[in-house]
């Protein structure tokens, strides 16, 4: 049966995916106004910074606001049709006196909106978390505690799972729930171009994205505040495009889940063309640029927001085959993707996960890649590391053996470090060059992590 037909049939048996989103910025606007349209599923809570903006968003959606219930530092809001004795718990403010106020109320039907991150993995009646803030710190803490609460978690927080995603994926298996990084972003969407190819036993020799603007390692969300402006985007997020650091993280995101690697310390970058692609991110050998084949990178070109795949075969017949369908001349062939649709495709994961308990992309191979800290300027003791998409650094993607190796920052941790001494613009920053915020909970599930797995 397929997944369509499978969710109208849970529809028809009175049960529905119960869905809890933290983050609603725009990926979790969008998917809380997508799923409220998909049989089988339904948001029952999400945690945001502006309750009053995600209520107006809400009721344009189609929520009710009979049947909407908001949760913020007070507890409860009157008028919302609540018993009085779920009311008169409001006087209990401890976490724990919270998530018990907050488990007494019956969500059937019900959408909870509420400012208090920390109660949506702890909801019993919530079977999906999804995280869609973007933020490592923010994303660990979240991922944990639903893994603990006995909740499948799918990410949109790449930020994350290229920091932390390995022991978040080894808790998952450990407690039979699913970890998984969501269907429509750049990872999953090459992804399935992988195992497309080799499933088909396709040697595959190069994949990646698109990238959408041309790579300037020193843009700021100053110099881009009215870029971002006009594309309707955070200058921080935006500023985390065109500095490459996002790319970097995708990339390793999809190296993780794949085994392929860099073929150089911040990948190639090429422009070129989607026809030109099989004749670029092939080996030097062949007149491309790559020293090795099985490598992740992007491009800038007509492909984006696309991916892609360039793969080979020794078969002289498929080759032939392939020849005959209108593949190319070969040896080397390409598949793309020309679109992914982000958080649109997310509900993808969430049925899969639910459903079949199958991830979409998640660190199987634990950490093939990394993203080190670089510095974005001349940087001085004393300065503070404002992270991915800031003024201060940019991250470049890189074997994981040589980040431990040489003790590289991990940029997903970098937000917050204390610079200790003196750093040059484009200088690998390392982790004895600045003071980490030990009372981090990313930075400390991180130290368990390299201790467990490495």
């Amino acid at each position: 049966m397929d997944l369509r037909s499978k969710l109208i049939n849970l529809q028809e048996q009175g049960i529905k995916i119960k869905i809890g989103i933290v983050g609603v910025g725009q990926m979790g606007s969008g998917l809380l106004a997508n799923i409220s349209n998909i049989p089988g599923m339904e948001v029952s809570a999400v945690a945001t910074k502006d309750i009053s903006a995600t209520l107006n968003f809400a009721k344009e959606a189609g929520y009710k606001e009979k049947n909407i219930i908001i949760f913020d530092a007070d507890g409860f809001s009157e008028g919302m049709n609540l018993k009085e004795d779920v009311l008169d718990l409001r006087k209990s403010k401890s976490g724990q006196g919270r998530i018990e106020q907050i488990n007494k109320v019956d969500l059937e039907g019900k959408l909870v909106i509420t400012n208090d991150a920390s109660v949506i993995p702890a909801m019993k009646d919530i079977d999906v978390v999804i995280d869609a803030t973007g933020k490592p710190e923010v994303g660990a803490f979240i991922s944990f505690n639903s893994i603990i609460n006995k909740k499948h978690v799918v990410t949109l927080n790449v930020e994350g799972d290229v920091t932390i995603g390995p022991i978040l994926r080894k808790l998952a298996l450990s407690a039979d729930v699913v970890y998984t990084v969501s269907a429509g972003d750049e990872p999953a969407a090459a992804k399935e171009l992988f195992d497309f190819a080799t499933s088909l036993n396709l040697k595959v020799v190069a994949a990646g994205k698109g990238k959408n603007n041309p790579l300037d390692k020193y843009s700021n969300p100053e110099t881009l505040k009215d870029f971002a402006k006009s594309k309707g985007s955070n200058p921080y997020m935006m500023t985390s495009f065109v500095d490459g650091t996002k790319s970097m993280i995708e990339m390793a995101c999809l190296s993780n889940a794949t085994g392929l690697v860099p073929d150089i310390r911040g990948m190639h970058g090429p422009k070129a063309d989607i026809k030109e692609l099989v004749n670029v991110l092939i080996p030097k050998k062949d007149g491309g640029i790559l020293s090795k084949t099985g490598v992740v990178d992007y491009v800038t070109g007509d492909l984006a927001p696309g991916v892609f795949l360039i793969y080979t075969t020794d078969s002289k017949i498929v080759r032939r085959d392939l020849q005959y369908l209108k593949n190319g001349s070969g040896p080397y062939f390409l598949i793309y993707r020309p679109y992914h649709l982000a958080s649109i495709e997310t509900p993808i994961s969430v049925a899969k996960a639910f459903l079949y308990n199958e991830s979409t992309i998640e660190p199987g191979f634990g950490f093939v890649s990394e993203v080190m800290a670089c510095a974005k300027k001349d940087l001085k003791p004393g300065d503070i590391l404002d992270g991915i998409g800031g003024y201060t650094c940019y991250g470049l993607i890189e074997l994981h053996e040589i980040t431990k190796k040489e003790k590289f920052l991990s940029m997903g941790i970098s937000e917050g470090c204390v610079v200790k001494r003196k750093l040059s613009k484009d200088e690998p920053i390392k982790y004895v060059d600045v003071e980490i915020n030990t009372n981090s909970f990313l930075v400390n599930l991180r130290k368990i992590q390299d201790l467990q797995i490495g």
